[in-house]
């Protein structure tokens, strides 16, 4: 399996990866350029589409986002998937995702202790930080980022590439828009429309995005 990233969050998902079962992993970042050969002395990095694809079609097309950011992670979703990528999903062993009603899309990442209840809709490529809380009836779109200790509450809607900080709060029933961020310890008390950063408490917009 490749994981695109070799910096940043691509160390913490290293953590919740069981390496029996991808024997074969490696890391991607065609980006950066002071990279070491080895990401933690034993894992290959591959730094160009061409080893990219060679690996998809020769190895193993399997591949999960390490990256943080919901554009980017829309973005290179999307290049390696033209190269033959296959999304793919990964939860850490805490994790845990009610029985009851939920649909996960493909290529989610759910870190430690992740809580997801009942009746939940979580989008394709989304990534829920270590502790985060999902109650029910939520609607959580593509590509975001739900960061450490968020709390969602009942029948929140969450729309595409939106990224919500650390420890933030969304009440029930408050939809928040597309490419919007939340700041970190935010509670969110009303809607928030497309393309704002919202921040504080009661969380209010502070800039177009």
């Amino acid at each position: 399996m490749l994981v695109i990233g070799a910096k940043g969050f691509a160390k913490e998902l290293v953590l919740i990866i069981n390496k029996n079962e991808y024997p074969n992993l490696v890391f991607f970042d065609d980006i950066s350029t002071d990279l070491p050969t080895l990401f933690f002395n034993k894992f290959p990095i591959l730094t160009s589409t061409i080893e990219a694809s060679n690996y998809f079609k020769n190895i193993d097309n399997r591949f999960i986002l390490g990256i943080g950011n919901p554009t980017l992670r829309c973005k290179l979703a999307e290049m390696l998937i033209s190269y033959g990528g296959c999304l793919t999903s990964i939860y850490a062993a805490t994790a845990l995702v009610g029985g009851f009603d939920n649909t996960i899309g493909d290529g989610v990442v759910l870190m430690h202790n992740v809580i997801i209840e009942t009746s939940n809709s979580i989008g394709q490529a989304c990534l829920l930080h270590n502790n985060a809380f999902v109650s029910h009836d939520v609607v959580i779109g593509n590509y975001c980022e739900i960061s450490p200790s968020v709390n969602l509450l009942g029948n929140v809607t969450i729309g595409n590439l939106t990224s919500i900080g650390t420890n933030a709060t969304v009440l029930p029933g408050i939809t928040i828009g597309n490419n919007v961020i939340v700041g970190a310890g935010s509670v969110v008390l009303h809607d928030v429309p497309d393309n704002v950063m919202v921040a504080g408490v009661p969380a209010s917009i502070k800039k177009v995005i």
